[in-house]
This record gives structure tokens, sequence and C-alpha cells, in this order.
């Protein structure tokens, strides 16, 4: 695959896609792709996503070149579906991050997403490689920047995304001018999503698929902690707070969404992470953990092939 376009309605940014094309693109029956989260997203689940029909996410983020490579190769075991692999160059510097790149070129998943970072060569790189190439994005500038970079998808990252967001606007704004600025590159939307009326109103802004994360964390194969799962289902709508303090391993600063940690004289609760099924139970409660804002309409634990089938139905006309 040349760094090249693949898409011919390139110059016309106004270009609407086909809900088929991204599917065809990516080699799966759904446009639902399951979000990357880092420590929740492990080859269970990434699994269970792909062999449902959509296409699931492995989370790199703090993984070390070896153990990613490991990770893939379960996946690999578990399931012959197409699947991704995410990586943020955030954690271990430039050297890491091409470690991991490294691995992911010779283990040739389908797709790469990458996100919180510049990938000028990063993206070409994994294009010649054979590997399609997704970038979240939380702005039309840094649209046009990872356009002009060469990559093959966009995902529309709006602020009501949990864990951490890379800007400021609202999905339903953003994705329109995302759609407009991608130049005929598919779209994804990113942020509050949980059931099919949520996708039917982002495809008639133009998303040829959806990305999904904190609905995937209250499934039986995700790698969540169990009170991670039930917060998530006890939350209302109100409770995911903007957050531009700590969050676990993060730069002081960086921006997430977040339900606050119980306890008035707990001091983990100013911090935010995400929970996984081998902390103590008594971290996962304090923590303020990871959620969007589409948490009031997750009522239940799910297997993660009943959430493809329920996002599905928006993809019907």
């Amino acid at each position: 695959m040349s760094s090249s376009s693949k898409f011919p309605h390139e110059a016309n940014a106004k270009a609407r896609p086909t809900k088929s094309r991204l599917a065809d693109l990516c080699g799966i029956a759904l446009p639902i792709f399951q979000a990357g989260m880092a420590g929740i997203a492990g080859p269970e689940l990434v699994a269970a996503v792909s062999d449902a029909g959509g296409l699931g996410h492995l989370g790199g983020l703090r993984q070390p070149p070896s153990a990613l490579r490991a990770a893939i190769r379960e996946v690999k075991r578990r399931t012959d579906r197409p699947f991704g692999v995410n990586l943020v160059p955030a954690f271990g510097g430039p050297e890491v991050f091409e470690a991991q790149l490294q691995v992911v070129f010779e283990e040739k998943p389908r797709v790469l997403s990458l996100f919180y970072g510049d990938f000028p060569k990063a993206i070409p790189r994994a294009r010649d490689a054979g590997i399609l190439v997704m970038v979240q994005v939380g702005s039309v500038r840094e649209t046009r920047k990872v356009v002009e970079q060469g990559a093959d998808v966009i995902i529309a990252q709006g602020v009501e995304a949990g864990g951490h967001v890379r800007g400021t606007v609202g999905l339903l704004p953003l994705l329109s001018s995302v759609v407009d600025f991608a130049r005929g590159r598919p779209v994804l939307a990113a942020g509050g999503i949980v059931d099919e009326t949520d996708v039917r109103a982002v495809r008639a802004l133009g998303a040829e698929g959806v990305w999904v994360g904190t609905a995937f964390v209250a499934t039986p194969e995700s790698l969540a902690h169990d009170i991670f799962k039930n917060r998530i289902i006890e939350a209302s709508t109100d409770d995911p707070q903007y957050r531009t303090g700590y969050s676990f391993g993060w730069t002081y600063g960086t921006p997430h969404r977040i339900i606050p940690g119980d306890g008035r004289f707990n001091l983990l609760r100013f911090v935010g992470g995400g929970a996984r099924v081998n902390d103590k139970p008594a971290i996962a409660q304090k923590l303020s953990l990871y959620a969007g804002q589409g948490v009031g309409r997750i009522t239940e634990i799910s297997l993660a092939a009943k959430i493809v089938a329920r996002l599905a139905k928006g993809f019907e006309d």
C-alpha cells in the first residue's frame, strides 16, 4: 500500500461517503469500532468485538514492545477477523514509540489508530507497511494536519468522550466540520455514543462509523474492575466531569472526563484513571474513573456482541 491517497473524492471536501465504504475498507461487516482503551481493551474484548462484525482495538498505551507483541498474537489466536492496535506516544519517549511501531509493522494488524501526538513520519510508514491508519482528533485544525500527513480515516472526538479528550467542542458541531475538511476520507464519530439512536444522529451529519469506548468497558470481556463497571451502570448523564488536573500517568493538566471517586477526604478522587481487574478494590473505589456522558443510558453489563448488535441497528436504513 503506498502513501498516496486511496479515495477518489478527495478533491471534494463535502463528499458524502456511503455507509459501506468504511466497512469494506477495513474488511469488516459493520462500521463499529471499539476504542483502544489502555489497560481495559485486552485480547478478549478485541476478539469479541471483531467476531461480532465490528473492529476491536487493542490498547497499546504503556505496553512494553514485548508485551504488545504477545497481546497482538493472543488476539490472533482468539480470532481470524481484522482488528486494530491503538498507540499513544505520550509514554516512554520516542524510542519506546518507535519500538511499538516496529512491532505493529511486523505483526500487521489491519488498522493502526493513533492519538495525542504528531505523526508525520509514522502515518506514511504504516501505510507503506499495508496498515490502515486512523487518527483521533478534537479540532478542525488537527483534522487539517492529519489529512496532510496522510491519515486514511479521521476519528472526530467530541468533548463528551470519556478518558482523555483532545478538544473542547461537542461532537455534533465538531463532526460536521471534520467531515467538511476530511477531503473525502471516512470519518468516525466518538463521544457519548451508546446505542442506535446515537448512530443515526451522527450518520445524519456524515459519519460513516462510530468509535465507542465507555459502553465496552461495561462488558464481561473488558479488563475493567467490577467496581468500574458498576460505577458506569449506576451513573447518570450528569455525573461525568471534565477535568484538567491529575490523571494516572499523564502530564498534569491533560484534559479528561471522569466519574468522581467516593469520599470527601479521599485524595485519590482528584486522580483520573481506569481501574483494572487486578487493582485493589479500595483503589477502584477511590479513583475518579474514566467515562463519557453516555453513561446514563448504560444500564447493565452486556456482552460485547450485544452492544455491537445494538449499535448496528443504527446503520439499518
